[in-house]
């Protein structure tokens, strides 16, 4: 891939009109009924948090149309939360039928996961999905990451990769190329600075990183 390879923000809450910056915005699902124009690249999905609400008929039939948009790279962010939100079988039900249609569609998933990771690698070797998973925003420790890779799950870091001495810092250099990708989440940050201080952790420049995860962005979303 070519050093001008765009940087890749694979999960973002914010819009951009950067021409470097290909941004994966998320789009709520609750927001789905309001919205007749998509940005011109996202994921789309029912947040755990929003599981007290049963997953529905209609919930369904919003999200197939979304899905079906070539807009929609992914389905996301959705997962599982043992910390905020509804209870944990509520959560896993909503996961559940959206992993459904996700997997007929042959998408990847966006995943939201605090302190749900044995969860959802138990979720992941049960039913067998061999669409790609990607923990959006992985703040955890090495070793986890190593537990989460060798399951065929792909990592994503962000600003939390700002902290001197985090955790992520020491799971970044844990994590072969190939599975690597970098977002802003919510944070408003620049993804270029996400990608300098990520190659200062790995040793690698910041036009190596762009060529890899574009690649990494092309082979999981089918798209650049």
């Amino acid at each position: 891939m070519s050093e001008y390879a765009p940087y890749i923000d694979v999960h973002s809450h914010h819009e951009t009109d950067d021409g470097e910056v290909h941004t994966n915005v998320n789009v709520a699902l609750e927001l789905l009924r309001f919205r007749s124009v998509l940005p011109r690249r996202c994921s789309v999905g029912k947040h755990p948090w929003q599981a007290a609400q049963p997953w529905s008929e209609d919930d369904a039939q919003v999200l197939e149309q979304a899905l079906v948009r070539p807009e929609c790279l992914a389905l996301g962010e959705v997962g599982l939360d043992r910390s905020t939100g509804p209870a944990i079988g509520l959560q896993r039900a909503v996961l559940t039928e959206q992993l459904d249609m996700a997997a007929a569609h042959s998408l990847p998933v966006i995943l939201h996961c605090v302190r749900a990771h044995a969860d959802l690698m138990q979720l992941r070797k049960q039913r067998g999905d061999t669409n790609p998973w990607i923990i959006h925003g992985f703040t955890g420790h090495g070793e986890l990451a190593l537990q989460l890779l060798r399951m065929g799950f792909s990592l994503s870091f962000g600003a939390a990769l700002l902290s001197t001495g985090a955790k992520a810092r020491e799971a970044l250099t844990h994590v072969p190329l190939d599975r690597l990708l970098f977002e802003t989440d919510e944070s408003g940050l620049d993804i270029r600075v996400i990608y300098r201080i990520a190659g200062d952790v790995l040793g690698v420049s910041r036009e190596k990183l762009r060529g890899v995860i574009c690649e990494n962005f092309q082979r999981y979303f089918g798209v650049v």
